[in-house]
């Protein structure tokens, strides 16, 4: 037999739980008591039965021969009949046999002439004893004279009777025993095994979230004791996360709070830098100065506003961030788009695809122009550390998984203490930098379920690594590492 068939058998018998075993472990416990019980009971009893039907026969020939002395000493045959004839009267006596001392048979009598079992007693026939004054000469040595010897046969059939009413006793004495301790241990199962079965509902019901079911104990102290320390344990459990969703709810409040106060600050500070260079720029035009003058101090005040309106719209980008319409278009269009925005941005990009197919039939789940301003960003960035004469290389490659982007730069790098900043809000190394650009670039990217790191270069220069997922079309073409 093998394990699988073995365990598909104790699934069907129920042998893989504890209630199970336990039911097949009583339930064969009761029944080996009540045959075992049954079977010692019944060969005591035949044992005992036996014996006293085999004394009781016995007595039936003792009383025979002490009354056959008579008709032996006689010679009285008729005497003998009569007697041979009441005996056979008795229950189950079939055959009566007399025999003299010297081992002739004086009279024998059958009951019946068919074969049947029968068990055998005989007893002496002794001539009444004498007293010594009777026999003054002998003495005691005189007392009894064996005479002959009765031999009663008797039939078996009413012990074999006796056996089988005893079996069926037995047998109806052990079947309701075994039903009786059966429904015994069954109802005391049931008062274990239900509250069992319900504390499992209810933790099943706990461990998807649910924390307001209680679990019943049933009748049994042990099992209420169960219940109720579990029901204990989930009064806890429900205050524990009470008191944890308020910590989280006053640390999230206090953080955004802070948030909203370091970022008032830091638009505050750079909006007063704009607002003075205006407010400065303002004093010599109402002295009505020469047109060259104004024009540069209108000049002034226009590229300040552009800065106001550009830090405005960034924070606001920042605060509500745009969640992004994302649906499926192929690589190869998607990467014309993103190449031409790239290429018109600025001169100093360089874009570098290393093969010639930009998709080969693979699709990417994006928003165009959610993904187009985060590159823009990125791009803008490198510019802005390469300055006027540096340039800037975009190099795209396509993997069985992923699109990656690589924005090079050849300017000063990043600086070591710098790279657990450089995506933070605000941070900026540029004197009128917003520090925004790459904070919404990782954002976004983010968005698309992608990722964005940054590493300087060995040449020198920084080098951010944008790494979008490709989805999983099931197309082959032969290769599973270009698209």
């Amino acid at each position: 037999m093998t394990g699988r068939l073995k365990k598909k058998i104790s699934t069907w018998v129920g042998l893989n739980s504890i209630h199970g075993r336990l039911t097949a472990t009583a339930f064969f416990f009761i029944v080996g008591t009540a045959v075992a019980m049954g079977v010692v009971g019944f060969r005591y009893t035949i044992s005992f039965e036996k014996a006293r039907f085999h004394e009781h026969f016995q007595l039936l020939a003792d009383y025979m021969a002490s009354n056959a002395e008579l008709g032996m000493l006689l010679g009285n045959k008729t005497l003998l009949d009569e007697l041979a004839e009441n005996m056979l009267k008795v229950q189950n006596v079939q055959r009566i046999e007399i025999i003299d001392h010297q081992g002739r048979i004086i009279l024998q009598s059958d009951m019946t002439t068919e074969k049947i079992l029968l068990g055998s007693v005989s007893a002496e026939v002794f001539s009444r004893p004498m007293t010594p004054t009777e026999n003054p000469i002998l003495g005691e040595e005189a007392k009894r004279e064996i005479l002959g010897e009765v031999r009663l046969n008797y039939s078996l059939g009413g012990l074999e009777l006796l056996k089988t009413k005893l079996a069926l006793a037995f047998l109806a004495i052990a079947t309701l025993l075994t039903l009786v301790f059966t429904a015994v241990y069954l109802h005391i199962s049931r008062a274990i095994r239900s509250p069992l079965k319900d504390l499992l509902k209810v933790a099943q019901k706990v461990s998807a979230g649910e924390l307001n079911v209680r679990a019943e104990g049933g009748s049994l102290q042990e099992t209420s004791t169960l219940a109720n320390a579990f029901n204990e344990m989930l009064v806890a459990l429900q205050l524990q996360r009470r008191k944890i969703q308020e910590s989280n709810d006053l640390v999230a409040r206090q953080k955004a709070l802070a948030e909203v106060g370091r970022f008032s600050m830091t638009v505050a500070h750079e909006i007063k830098n704009p607002l003075a260079i205006i407010m400065g720029s303002l004093g010599p035009l109402r002295k009505q100065p020469e047109p060259e003058i104004k024009e540069k101090m209108l000049s002034f005040i226009d590229d300040e506003i552009e800065r106001i309106n550009k830090l405005i719209e960034d924070f606001l980008q920042f605060a509500r961030p745009k969640p992004g319409s994302l649906r499926l278009q192929p690589v190869d269009a998607l990467l014309t788009n993103l190449v031409s925005r790239i290429e018109l941005f600025s001169h100093q990009v360089r874009v570098i695809i290393p093969f010639r197919e930009y998709g080969r039939g693979k699709e990417l789940k994006a928003d165009t122009a959610l993904l187009g301003q985060a590159l823009l960003n990125i791009v803008r960035n490198a510019l802005d550390a390469t300055g006027q004469t540096g340039e800037v290389r975009v190099t795209i490659d396509c993997t069985g998984e992923e699109l990656i982007f690589c924005v090079m730069d050849n300017g000063p790098g990043i600086k070591k203490d710098d790279f657990d900043k450089i995506f933070d809000p605000f941070f900026s190394k540029k004197a009128k930098g917003t520090g925004l650009g790459l904070a919404i670039a990782k954002e976004a990217i983010e968005a698309h379920s992608g990722s964005l790191t940054a590493h300087n270069q060995q040449g020198g220069g920084a080098c951010f690594v944008l790494s979008l997922p490709l989805e999983k079309t099931g197309q082959t073409d032969g290769t599973d590492t270009d698209c």
